[in-house]
């Protein structure tokens, strides 16, 4: 039978997860709390378990897949179990690199091919985009 931490350790192999997301699926296996929370404690210590690299990792994931704005993004950040502080650098990470304002010009390509520049304009804005993002980052005038 494996141990609290192996499990998690088994769990981050697969991908990132935050501190609330192992203990939550650690529970559901039957792990006694006290031994979750030492297991988590000691992943932590050992830097295998690390939210801000969760939070970037998903940041960049969803970005890639289908950009979401700023507003959005650090909700499902919270959602996960992230501290607001981690979430927003996450977002300002990606922003400060280019990759947020990147999804959104592809986003943008990808939209306004559908229907045209108006429509991709909403578009974005549901997907959670400001509007001076995107006038910053499109050439929507030229539309």
């Amino acid at each position: 039978m494996s141990t609290a931490y192996e499990k998690a350790i088994s769990l981050l192999a697969l991908r990132e997860h935050t501190r609330r997301e192992l203990r939550d699926k650690l529970g559901k296996r039957g792990f006694h709390p006290d031994e979750i929370n030492s297991a988590l404690d000691r992943a932590e210590r050992e830097g295998s378990l690390s939210e801000e690299r969760f939070a970037s990792s998903f940041v960049s994931s969803r970005l890639k897949r289908s950009a979401e704005g700023r507003k959005i993004l650090i909700m499902r950040l919270l959602d996960r179990g992230c501290s607001r502080e981690i979430a927003e650098r996450a977002v300002a990470r990606a922003w400060e690199e280019e990759e947020y304002r990147d999804a959104l010009r592809k986003q943008w390509e990808k939209e306004e091919a559908k229907k045209g520049a108006e429509w991709a304009y909403q578009a974005l804005l549901k997907r959670g985009f400001t509007p001076s993002e995107i006038k910053a980052n499109v050439d929507f005038d030229a539309y």
